[in-house]
């Protein structure tokens, strides 16, 4: 494993905070499963052959309570600080593995609405995506995200 406490997450900018802004209404009105690290690993093995990539390790680990969670690219894993973590924390962080810039753009927003639909629901994308745009957040139309 890559030693995660480099890894750099800005959490100052304005977009950043207002995706986590609308990521926790999103929570609060249409929460997601919560996972045990087991069924975490699981879960990703099964979304992973879905969508033709490696599955990647969740395991936990000591960092700082201003991170949930990292996404690893370099290791292709995630970490948790809690044995126990929901649905949208875990997509949240494969969206990062598996977009090219690895901050919380629109490719990164595009990315994790196509994740929940295709992997939890169309009801909690279509939220998910009205939390963003309601954020004042830029992404594709979800009609363009729900057919891929």
């Amino acid at each position: 494993m890559g030693n995660f406490k480099s890894a750099q997450v800005d959490v100052t900018t304005s977009e950043t905070q207002r995706t986590y802004t609308a990521e926790d209404a999103f929570e609060l009105e249409l929460p997601t499963r919560v996972l045990s690290l087991t069924e975490a690993n699981n879960w990703l093995a099964m979304i992973a052959e879905t969508e033709g990539i490696d599955s990647p390790l969740v395991f936990k680990s000591t960092m700082s309570k201003n991170y949930d969670a990292l996404a690893l690219p370099s290791d292709w894993c995630i970490a948790v600080r809690k044995s126990k973590m929901t649905q949208l924390l875990l997509l949240h962080e494969m969206a990062h593995l598996l977009c090219v810039n690895k901050n919380h753009g629109p490719e990164f927003r595009n990315e994790l609405v196509r994740l929940v639909r295709h992997h939890i629901s169309f009801p909690h994308a279509a939220a998910l995506h009205k939390a963003y745009t309601d954020n004042n957040l830029t992404l594709i139309s979800f009609s363009i995200i729900s057919k891929n």
